[in-house]
């Protein structure tokens, strides 16, 4: 066998060195990417794309970013080079109309003078340095701020980006009328003392896009400039406003109820505070039945499949009134939620369609066979444990969320109703009857042409409670989704209003994914639990009920103190050994549940820990038998 020269093989190690340091300096001056995620969410999307290729004049992005500073941690370092190669992108991408300029902003420089004109608000380190991490996006006269970009909204980056560029590049833009009982503007504290009331996520969120108008519960007529009508919550609305809402869909007007049979955050409104009995539920009963729907808004709907895991004094247990929704659950084939990956709906009613009904009926979140409704009013007084345990799961088809379309006819065939009377009306001096307003358009009995409607059966949904986390954050105040709640609402807004590619950028997944083979296994042990716990419940009151019937028959005879006959004695003997023997099988069922997940933790932690090495550690054998085989051929 031939000996290979010492210099030889320094000189191969010398060269393998050489080919990966030119390897790493071209790779960092060539900045090529492979995107390996299921969607694809390190790529621009098609919508980012529609929009760059719809600018006419040109958009400057001014990016600051400290990136000099030494105290920068590792992932923000990490994260500020993933912001700085997608503006890159666009840039690339925009053919010449995106102008994108990058600044370092160190102390006392023009650099950081003009950052902070612009409004983008440093973030100070424990050390007292300030770090600027922020662009502004200006097209001619317009102007848009991002003042941050948090790491914990990095799943919404694109959408920040392209959202900031569509809006200064447009010259029009839909607007959206908003009719709602509750304050969804925030104010002042209702009590002394208290905190003043926040405006609603939900619509700030909206206003970055779309023009809003909060319309007074007194309108008469929806004006025509409204492209999309949002109704929210409408608890005692008129006759004339509901007459509005439905001359407006008459008129081809596009519109979204969301309805609630039981409205937490309603709790906090005035007509609900100060000792009077609060009414949460909201329905429009004329309307539902011309649009062909169902709903009763005394039900609320639960589903033990779909139950949320909550936190009550009695520990942690699944709810199924609270409901969490993965994107299997979701209507893949619709727009507004075909990319949705977590959505949460909070003791909500049911849509169904009428059985007289010509209209068509298309759910895009329904309920499984695990699901049944109970009282609302149950709600106020018992347990989250109790009301599991009392809702029947019944067969019947339930949808949270719905499309009805079709050629709708009026629900005030007589036309406008009369104005509601109040004490003061009726008080008041002069005419019989105030002057009326002339409606500006005729009364309809029948649309003219199809229309579609969208329905939700909850409004708590919306609500930053159930929908957002907030975050003080050295200083700036960050706004954390918490699931996909505000996005199933922006993409039903901007699907109708006609912005659909923010649209296709909101809806792109998400980076974090939960394991829902784990989530499955708990809901079902869950289950299992609850059905054993019911049967035991169950036999406990028969036997309680016949000893308060004994105790009674003995206080009837005068009896002070009660003997139990021996077989009584027995019959509670033997219930408290099946009592024991119950309570054994939760335990048990508890610890195989604690032990399937255990032993699903080990395979995926020995997966993660051994599976890449044992693939490198079989490459290297192959490549080196076909090395040592190729090596005996040349010497022999």
């Amino acid at each position: 066998m031939k000996e290979v020269p010492l210099s030889s093989t320094w000189g191969s190690v010398v060269l393998l060195l050489i080919c990966l340091v030119a390897v790493n300096v071209t790779a960092f001056f060539i900045p090529l990417r492979f995107d390996l995620t299921e969607e694809r969410l390190y790529t621009i999307s098609d919508g980012s794309r529609k929009i760059l290729e719809n600018l006419k004049d040109p958009v400057r992005i001014n990016f600051y970013y400290s990136r000099n500073n030494a105290e920068l941690p590792p992932n923000f370092k990490t994260y500020a080079q993933r912001v700085e190669e997608l503006l890159e992108e666009y840039e690339t991408l925009s053919n010449g109309k995106i102008l994108l300029e990058i600044y370092d902003p160190k102390p006392d420089t023009e650099e950081e003078e003009w950052a902070q004109k612009y409004g983008i608000k440093p973030i100070t380190l424990p050390s007292g340095n300030a770090v600027y991490f922020g662009a502004i996006i200006s097209m001619l006269d317009q102007e848009m701020l991002l003042p941050y970009f948090d790491l914990r909204r990095e799943e919404f980056l694109e959408y920040d980006i392209s959202q900031a560029i569509q809006k200064v590049s447009s010259t029009t833009s839909a607007k959206i009328g908003l009719l709602s009982s509750m304050s969804l503007e925030g104010g002042r504290a209702l009590i002394p003392g208290m905190a003043p009331r926040e405006k609603w996520v939900f619509l700030s969120e909206l206003e970055k896009s779309l023009k809003v108008e909060i319309l007074p519960l007194t309108t008469e007529e929806i004006p025509d400039e409204i492209n999309l009508l949002i109704v929210l919550h409408p608890r005692g609305f008129s006759l004339r406003l509901q007459y509005a809402i439905d001359q407006y869909v008459l008129r081809g007007g596009r519109i979204i109820v969301l309805l609630d049979p039981n409205a937490r955050i309603d709790m906090t409104s005035p007509a609900n505070q100060f000792g009077q009995q609060p009414q949460l539920a909201s329905d429009l009963p004329a309307l539902l039945k011309k649009w062909g729907v169902e709903y009763d808004k005394t039900k609320v709907a639960g589903d033990h499949l779909h139950a949320s895991q909550v936190n009550t004094g009695r520990g942690v247990m699944s709810f199924p009134m609270w409901m969490t929704f993965r994107s299997q659950s979701l209507n893949q084939d619709h727009p507004i939620t075909a990319q949705l990956e977590n959505v949460l709906f909070v003791e909500a009613g049911t849509f169904r369609k009428s059985a007289d009904s010509t209209s068509d009926f298309t759910p895009l979140l329904s309920l499984s066979d695990q699901s049944g409704v109970i009282d609302a009013f149950q709600l106020r007084f018992a347990a989250p444990d109790q009301l599991s345990r009392e809702m029947k799961v019944d067969d019947e088809d339930k949808a949270l969320m719905a499309i009805t379309s079709g050629i709708f006819s009026t629900a005030f065939p007589e036309g406008q109703p009369d104005k509601e009377k109040n004490e003061s009306d009726d008080s008041a001096a002069g005419d019989d009857s105030e002057e009326e307003k002339s409606l500006k358009h005729q009364h309809l009995n029948e649309a003219e042409k199809r229309n579609s409607i969208l329905l939700f059966s909850d409004v708590d949904f919306l609500s930053d409670q159930f929908s957002v986390q907030k975050i003080n954050f050295l200083g700036q105040s960050i706004i954390q989704p918490t699931n996909d709640n505000l996005n199933l609402m922006l993409n039903a807004a901007e699907h109708l209003s006609g912005n659909e590619a923010l649209m296709s950028i909101r809806s792109r997944g998400r980076f974090s994914r939960p394991f829902i083979r784990l989530l499955a296994m708990q809901q079902q042990a869950q289950m299992r639990y609850q059905e054993e716990e019911r049967q035991l419940l169950s036999q406990l009151d028969e036997v309680q009920q016949r000893l308060n019937n004994l105790l009674e028959s003995a206080g009837e005879k005068g009896q002070k103190e009660v003997i139990l006959p021996k077989e009584v004695q027995q019959e509670i003997e033997q219930f408290r050994e099946e009592e024991l023997q119950t309570r054994r099988k939760l335990r048990e069922v508890r610890k195989i549940l604690r032990q399937d997940i255990e032993q699903l933790g080990q395979g995926l932690l020995l997966l993660n820990m051994l599976l890449v090495p044992l693939i490198v550690g079989i490459i290297g054998v192959v490549v080196y038998r076909y090395r040592t085989q190729k090596r005996r051929k040349t010497i022999r």
